[in-house]
């Protein structure tokens, strides 16, 4: 297995808690795959998806929580 280097997960990754999310969720993915539809069926989920993540093949978007107009708030 190769050494994770934190600055490359980083570079696609806004922050450390952003990375870890990203590497669970892909690694979710990844175990509920067929192990030979994966990139390499003899890695652990985990270390291909960071290994995913830093290779940049994997894309994400983030949702932003729409902000409610001031007042309404009070008014629930």
């Amino acid at each position: 297995m190769k050494q994770l280097d934190k600055r490359s997960l980083l570079k696609y990754a806004k922050n450390e808690y952003l990375g870890a999310m990203l590497a669970a969720k892909v690694a979710r993915r990844l175990h509920s795959m067929e192990p030979a539809d994966r990139a390499d069926p003899e890695a652990k989920v985990t270390s291909l998806a960071l290994e995913l993540i830093t290779d940049g093949v994997v894309e994400y978007e983030i949702e932003e929580p729409e902000e409610e107009p001031e007042g309404e708030e009070a008014e629930k």
